[in-house]
């Protein structure tokens, strides 16, 4: 391994074959990455390529996006490992940076092989797979998963929320003349809707056949009486929905990672934990008093 060294993040450009959807690395989607460089610094290096020819950048990152982000963000140098790497090698070292860290969302994946191919790094998907040691079959069902249209797409909070699994079931009912329209209706009213659903309710709404709706028209008339908590410019956070027995809190989960999971459970658990405690003390002291106010 090369030794690290310190550039200048405007400096840098990301090569094109790498995966990120950069118009989904925001402030937000980076907090813990922004959190963890106050904190402790850059930990790990992001690995670069020397450019040539290029006026305005000197380096271009293989991999480490979100990095690059922060770095710019918070006008910090960034810490790049620099190699002479043609695009193959560039392509395995991203692959095995990226199962390492486990955070690539199967959509990214699928979009990033049909680049490959399409660019002619790979003549075919099985030299695709056997180069990256992965499966033909998954090959090809990230490849179509990628393949979903923006309307089905944009129902979804984010493309990184979509199954690997989703993308095969989608894309049969997309490519059926008979219920296409009608799942780019559905799709279209969802990505409306001012507190978007589970993932998982989405898929089945989109997969749902319009005669086999009951569950979904009815999660639809849940939402309406939905109660949407807001932020101080309007924008939604979250909906609370009513049950008979219990009360649902609906987050986003675009904006939920396991740091602020986490925190919300440490949160809600406390305040349900003293709500117990206030309950357990309420027959004690105020106890008799409601007992003959409602004695006629």
């Amino acid at each position: 391994m090369a030794e690290a060294i310190c550039v200048n993040p405007f400096s840098c450009r990301m090569w094109e074959g790498h995966e990120r959807l950069e118009e989904h690395i925001n402030e937000d989607t980076c907090r813990e990455e922004i959190d963890s460089f106050l904190a402790h610094g850059q930990l790990l290096p992001v690995l670069a390529r020397p450019l040539k020819g290029d006026l305005t950048h000197e380096f271009e990152l293989i991999y480490g996006a979100r990095r690059l982000f922060v770095a710019r963000h918070l006008n910090v140098g960034l810490r790049v490992e620099l190699r002479e790497l043609t695009d193959s090698e560039a392509i395995i070292a991203l692959d095995i940076e990226n199962r390492l860290r486990k955070d690539l969302s199967p959509y990214e994946r699928g979009r990033s092989y049909s680049l490959w191919l399409r660019n002619g790094y790979f003549s075919s998907q099985d030299e695709l797979a056997k180069a990256l040691n992965v499966s033909p079959s998954q090959v090809s069902r990230l490849i179509r998963l990628a393949q979903l249209p923006s309307v089905i797409v944009s129902a979804f909070p984010s493309p990184l929320a979509i199954c690997e699994t989703w993308g095969r079931s989608l894309m049969e009912k997309w490519e059926d003349p008979e219920k296409c329209r009608a799942m780019a209706k559905t799709a279209r009213a969802m990505a409306k809707e001012s507190a978007q659903a589970h993932p998982v309710a989405i898929f089945k709404r989109l997969i749902a056949d319009p005669a086999d709706r009951d569950e979904p028209d009815c999660l639809v008339r849940a939402e309406e009486h939905d109660e949407v908590v807001k932020d101080h410019d309007g924008r939604p956070l979250f909906r609370v929905r009513e049950h008979r027995r219990d009360t649902a809190i609906l987050l986003p989960t675009s904006m939920i990672s396991s740091m602020v999971l986490s925190e919300i459970k440490y949160e809600v658990a406390a305040i349900l934990r003293r709500a117990r405690e206030q309950s357990a003390k309420l027959p004690m002291s105020v106890g008799g008093e409601l007992m003959a106010a409602a004695m006629p």
